[in-house]
């Protein structure tokens, strides 16, 4: 099941027809429950109609006696008994019916957040950088939560007091037409009310959940900045700083709230005033003799059986206005773009040169990386790359990663341009360790064999091997089931690094891509990990942004990165 959203037409409707189209395929396959909740629905309406009838004839009954010692039980007991049976039938209907909404919105959930999170891996990762991750997350998780009330029982709650506005009209109107009419006078505005307040609900929503986005994205930051904070003893201000933003989400949280409330209290004054007018009214016609005591208890039961069902339109107005805003905020993640990773053609390896043909990128607040390098890499050998910071030395591994375009300009290996290639089994050649250390919060074993989960043990144990990493291992109580700290916090830098390159030994990639892995290590450890990047570049094509001394490394070539004003060098032989 996929949500997919197709482009809005002129004229194509309101936020909420679009967000339910959007959204509505989440509730496929569900037919028979979907049925099985309606019927429910209208059985609960049927007995709502039925509760003010066993009271209005027991009073009908008493009233129109002459003596009341002489009144008949039976009819008494038998009006009773209905009047016990018939909410006890309701409480039943009503659990069943809250059972098949759950289970029906659970599953809906599921997909979407599913869904979402798919896509959230497919966006260009132009559009990460664009987010915050603390946003992202609430997207995910929030905005989920209430477009499942906007999908399923929000409109089964319509239908449901819908029902029961029709139903209790048409019996009103039946057992008194002109009682029926005066109870509708208030209803105009109330609707209204309805109205106006909804839209501004929906408005103060939208804004109470990009505050709270932001606020998560702070969080988020602080939370994984923590050392340095600490190291800056800048704990208050950063605390400050979020009780700063969380108190400008409380002001938007509390403009949807007056809107709420305000809501409720005119519903309540407008019922109010519809349940008077009802009731002298009423009276009027009982003293006439053209309604019995019953009757007037019964028309009374039925004002506020129409007015219950737009007063509970208040408070399901609201829900259904913050969902709307939260659906927007997640549409607007699915029309991001997304890579296709099927498109082009498959390739199972990436041997021959790797080729940058005047190559221009620049990022998207317009700052320049790269201007027309053109630069030819045999095959097999390893390339440092260096320079000074921002001539383009990260961006150009991510260029032939695919993660960005080059504004002009192709990068081809082998004589072929690998944007023609099919994206996944593209990657699938490549292993890469980032410059900040990447780890995740699983076992050794689940570290090393991200980028292959099928490798065997052996497979595992030759990597550790080849990346120096198995006197790290064996010196852990639980080998490769050590569960790592977030982030790999329980390493030295030095072992975080080897376990990263056994994860791209463990690739077995034609092609090797290192951003800086011997920034930020003490002499030894450097030694080391340069001496595990020459087991793994063995026999293929390597590329390595390095800082510090070539020797560290011994590369065939190396290659500088100059500023904008300076032409970018070739490649320089080094020797190993």
């Amino acid at each position: 099941m996929r949500i997919r959203l197709r482009p809005p037409t002129p004229g194509g409707g309101s936020d909420l027809r679009r967000a339910f189209r959007a959204f509505r395929p989440a509730l496929r396959g569900q037919r028979k429950r979907i049925l099985t909740a309606v019927a429910l629905a209208i059985s609960v309406t049927g007995l709502e109609l039925l509760k003010p009838w066993p009271i209005t004839l027991i009073i009908d009954h008493l009233v129109g006696a002459s003596e009341l010692e002489s009144v008949s039980l039976t009819p008494v007991v038998a009006f009773a008994l209905v009047a016990f049976l018939v909410p006890t039938m309701l409480g039943f209907a009503n659990e069943h019916l809250q059972l098949v909404i759950a289970r029906v919105s659970r599953k809906a959930t599921v997909r979407i957040r599913s869904d979402v999170f798919e896509h959230l891996q497919r966006l260009e990762l132009s559009e990460h950088q664009r987010h915050y991750t603390g946003d992202l997350l609430v997207r995910l998780m929030g905005d989920v939560n209430m477009i499942r009330d906007l999908l399923f029982p929000s409109w089964l709650s319509l239908l449901q007091r819908g029902t029961v506005l029709v139903g209790g009209a048409v019996v009103f109107a039946i057992v008194d037409w002109r009682l029926f009419l005066v109870s509708l006078l208030p209803l105009p505005l109330l609707w209204m009310s309805v109205e106006r307040g909804s839209s501004a609900i929906k408005n103060a929503a939208g804004k109470q959940r990009k505050k709270e986005g932001a606020i998560a994205a702070a969080a988020a930051q602080s939370l994984q900045q923590v050392e340095l904070i600490k190291a800056f003893a800048a704990e208050e201000r950063t605390a400050d700083s979020f009780r700063s933003n969380a108190r400008s989400a409380e002001r938007a949280t509390m403009a949807a709230a007056r809107q709420a409330a305000r809501m409720a209290r005119l519903t309540e004054v407008l019922t109010g005033a519809g349940v008077g007018l009802v009731l002298v009214y009423g009276a009027t016609r009982t003293r006439s003799g053209a309604l019995s005591p019953g009757q007037l208890i019964l028309a009374i039961s039925y004002t506020r059986m129409l007015y219950k069902p737009i007063r509970k339109l208040t408070g399901e107005g609201a829900r259904i206005a913050k969902a709307t805003a939260c659906a927007l905020r997640v549409m607007d993640l699915l029309d991001r773009p997304v890579e296709d990773p099927t498109l082009g053609a498959s390739v199972d390896d990436l041997d021959g040169d790797i080729e940058f043909i005047g190559i221009d990128h620049a990022y998207s607040d317009g700052r320049t990386s790269l201007e027309g390098l053109s630069v030819r890499i045999p095959d097999g050998a390893m390339v440092a790359i260096i320079g000074e910071n921002g001539t383009g030395k990260s961006t150009l591994l991510s260029l032939l990663l695919r993660l960005h375009q080059p504004q002009r300009g192709e990068v081809r290996i082998g004589g072929v341009d690998v944007s023609t290639l099919q994206l996944s089994s593209y990657r699938d050649q490549i292993a890469y360790a980032p410059q900040e250390l990447a780890l995740f919060g699983g076992t050794i074993r689940e570290n090393i064999s991200f980028g292959r989960p099928e490798a065997t043990d052996d497979e595992i144990a030759a990597a550790a091997e080849i990346a120096l990493l198995t006197p790290v291992i064996e010196g852990l109580p639980d080998g490769l089931d050590t569960v790592l700290d977030e982030n790999g916090a329980s390493l030295s830098g030095g072992q975080a690094r080897r376990l990263m390159l056994a994860r791209a030994a463990l690739r077995d990639a034609s092609i090797l891509l290192l951003d800086e892995p011997l920034t930020g290590l003490d002499p030894e450890a450097q030694r080391i990990v340069a001496r595990a990047i020459a087991n793994i570049a063995n026999g293929r094509t390597t590329l390595v942004v390095h800082h510090g001394d070539l020797d560290q490394l011994r590369p065939d070539y190396w290659m500088e990165l100059k500023p904008r004003h300076e032409p970018d060098r070739q490649l320089e032989g080094a020797g190993r």
